[in-house]
């Protein structure tokens, strides 16, 4: 004889634990974005149920990529002679950029 006379008994639980956390997921994003899209609320809604099924899901790091250094030098220089070289080491000015705004782990 089982122990439980309704088979689906832990089936039911995880169900209501689920609409549980989709009505306070829904509940949050109602509260903090009022006027947001209704496409745009189960996009969040999602993205939040997602984050919290408990695994570690950190964001990557946006890394700023050498020719982003060398447009950003570029646009933001000023040489007083008319025909000045200017000699740009891109890729290494950026590992020192993505070094000096690394988040420690």
């Amino acid at each position: 004889m089982s122990r439980d006379k309704r088979p689906n008994n832990g089936l039911k639980t995880i169900q209501k634990l689920a609409h549980t956390r989709v009505v306070a997921a829904l509940t949050c994003v109602n509260t903090l974005c009022p006027d947001l899209s209704a496409s745009g609320k189960r996009l969040m809604v999602n993205q939040i149920l997602t984050l919290s099924d408990g695994k570690d899901r950190s964001i990557p790091r946006t890394q700023i990529t050498e020719a982003q250094v060398t447009e950003m030098v570029w646009r933001n220089m000023q040489c007083i002679y008319h025909k000045c070289p200017l000699l740009v080491f891109g890729k290494q000015l950026a590992d020192e950029l993505n070094e000096f705004f690394r988040e420690d782990e």
